[in-house]
């Protein structure tokens, strides 16, 4: 049975940060302690910022998809952060990033297939232009959730 991967306390609405490594400490932060157990979340922070410095996840059009693999990890935690203003981060076409997925996964082969079908799902998904201008409208939690996962029957990309 598949297991869903976005949870509503992995959600960040209204995310406010200075520049990409205060927005994926601020999403990282605000987890719940269920969410990464045992883990050391400064460690988290480091993976994705060396992983930004391989080169930018930030692919245009307001999209960040950071990722991670840990060997602290033992399932894959997805976190999502909403910035209606922006966040100055590198992307390819040097515009702030408005919506940033956070994929960790644990270190194991099978969780490099994962993260390429996660992440090319969630690419599918925020290309929708009227998606994008829904979630930077929602003001909860609950309202960005519903919009990413309506039924959680029909979103493989967000299931394990």
């Amino acid at each position: 049975m598949a297991r869903l991967l976005l949870h509503e306390e992995n959600i960040v609405p209204g995310l406010d940060a200075l520049n990409q490594e205060d927005a994926l400490r601020k999403i990282i932060e605000a987890l719940p302690a269920w969410s990464l157990p045992g883990v050391n979340r400064q460690k988290i922070v480091e993976l994705l910022i060396l992983r930004e410095q391989i080169g930018t996840t930030a692919m245009g059009h307001g999209i960040a998809l950071p990722h991670c693999f840990s060997p602290q990890v033992h399932n894959p935690v997805v976190a999502f952060g909403v910035s209606p203003n922006g966040v100055p981060f590198p992307s390819l076409d040097e515009r702030p990033v408005h919506f940033i997925f956070v994929l960790i996964l644990p270190q194991s082969d099978a969780a490099e297939r994962q993260k390429r079908k996660i992440l090319r799902n969630i690419k599918w998904f925020l290309c929708d232009r009227s998606v994008q201008e829904r979630l930077k409208a929602a003001r909860t939690i609950s309202e960005i959730h519903h919009l990413i996962v309506p039924e959680p029957q029909c979103v493989p990309a967000l299931e394990v």
